[in-house]
């Protein structure tokens, strides 16, 4: 998740002060495939915590 950070942050800035319009137009599409990932990320985080919570339930009614 961390390197996602870095690599948006640097696609922002690439996008911010880009020399041409070629360059920031792949910054942007960079931006969306990194934003892309952040989401699958943060998905599949959200559905493990729920796995773990399910789990700790269950484990603290026996």
């Amino acid at each position: 998740m961390r390197l996602l950070d870095m690599q948006l942050a640097d696609a922002l800035q690439r996008i911010r002060h880009g020399s041409s319009e070629d360059l920031i137009e792949k910054a942007r599409q960079d931006e969306q495939v990194l934003l892309r990932e952040l989401d699958r990320l943060m998905t599949r985080m959200r559905a493990i915590e729920g796995q773990l919570l399910q789990i700790q339930k269950t484990a603290t009614r026996h």
